[in-house]
């Protein structure tokens, strides 16, 4: 009976132990299943170009999308501060590969996480530049300069 006991028991531990590995080995993600949680992560990604629309056509949403407190100043003359909300200029133009301006140098760089663009008039005083980044998948403005000496 002693030994009918033990052999239930260990019987009994085995299976418990089996089933328990089993568990622990179906809850760990395989590289596959790694590749695939990554790619969904670049797909839910948003679109520059679908940002670039609304933010340069809804102010609310743009002051929603400026990583406050930013980097870069205004200086226009002898005025100069650094921007936050309440200073805040609706920025109209949007970013574009060409632009029209005719006297302006125009100069843009874009990667999947940082776009990057200027506009400035040699041996003037004027510079614009401004840096859009993606941080957890929505892209925001982190750095703007206005420089109009």
């Amino acid at each position: 009976m002693k030994s009918c006991k033990t052999f239930i028991f260990s019987a009994f531990c085995i299976f418990f132990l089996s089933c328990n590995k089993n568990k622990i080995e179906e809850s760990k993600p395989d590289s596959q299943t790694k590749n695939s949680i990554e790619s969904k992560k670049k797909e839910i990604a948003e679109s520059f170009d679908e940002f670039n629309k609304r933010f340069h056509s809804d102010s609310l949403f743009q002051v929603s999308r400026v990583d406050f407190p930013i980097e870069g100043k205004h200086v226009s003359g002898f005025e100069q501060y650094n921007w936050s909300r309440k200073n805040w200029q609706f920025q109209a133009v949007p970013v574009a590969e060409k632009t029209e301006l005719g006297e302006y140098e125009h100069s843009l760089v874009k990667t999947d996480t940082l776009v990057t663009e200027k506009f400035w008039i040699p041996n003037s005083g004027f510079e614009v530049e401004r840096q859009f980044k993606l941080i957890n998948n929505k892209w925001f403005l982190i750095y703007y300069n206005d420089i109009n000496l």
